[in-house]
């Protein structure tokens, strides 16, 4: 498809560095006892290492379906999560449903797995659906939405929405929600842990991590389509 060897290991880079970033957001928010963003955490983790196999086929490993079997479910827990959020705060968009969204399109990529040629050989990825091609309409509207999402997280001013959402009164780190309590100080002094977290999942970075998923998720559906 004429796309440079050297993208397809760029992205599959920035894949695994979101990953790594998520699974540090996760191992401090259960030391911490912090449920909250930890099933975005989980996503990002799980979508990181597996996109990182499709851009670059010698990083992949696992079954398809079990990795199918991970995304379905979170599919289904963010979803959830959407209607309670909406049942809860009335009408609008929960940022658990681009979420659900991007589960969604996980499951695609491995039900029309992408056929491209690189350095390392050719990029086809097993799965059920061998020599279908995803809708072009599809893949684009996903494409669309994942961009769009990436905009409004860079432009919006509450930092960490995308990882929290907007209605949990902590949904960011210290000064992004205006409450000015670090995590894990519980209303006292703030503990190890929760100093490291606070250093580390900072809310402009959990975004960036978003924003490079989004962008990521895009890319690889443009050249499935």
């Amino acid at each position: 498809m004429g796309t440079p060897t050297w993208l397809y290991y760029l992205s599959g880079v920035l894949m695994l560095a979101v990953a790594g970033y998520g699974a540090v957001l996760l191992v401090l928010s259960l030391a911490s006892r912090r449920p909250a963003g930890r099933d975005v955490d989980i996503s990002h983790t799980s979508m990181g290492i597996a996109m990182a196999g499709m851009f670059v086929p010698k990083w992949a490993f696992g079954a398809s379906a079990v990795w199918e079997l991970i995304f379905g479910v979170l599919m289904v827990w963010f979803i959830a999560r959407s209607i309670q959020s909406v049942e809860r705060f009335g009408l609008h968009v929960p940022h658990a449903l681009v979420h659900a969204a991007m589960s969604f399109a996980m499951l695609l990529m491995y039900w029309f797995p992408m056929a491209s040629s690189s350095a390392s050989g050719s990029m086809a990825m097993s799965g059920s659906a061998a020599g279908s091609h995803l809708d072009s309409g599809l893949g684009a509207l996903l494409a669309l939405v994942f961009c769009g999402s990436a905009i409004f997280t860079l432009a919006s001013p509450n930092k960490g929405a995308s990882h929290h959402g907007t209605h949990l009164p902590s949904y960011a780190m210290s000064g992004a929600s205006g409450s000015g309590t670090p995590v894990g100080s519980h209303g006292g002094e703030p503990s190890p842990v929760g100093n490291i977290e606070a250093a580390v999942a900072l809310p402009w970075l959990e975004d960036l991590s978003h924003v490079v998923m989004c962008i990521g998720m895009a890319f690889m559906l443009i050249l499935m389509t």
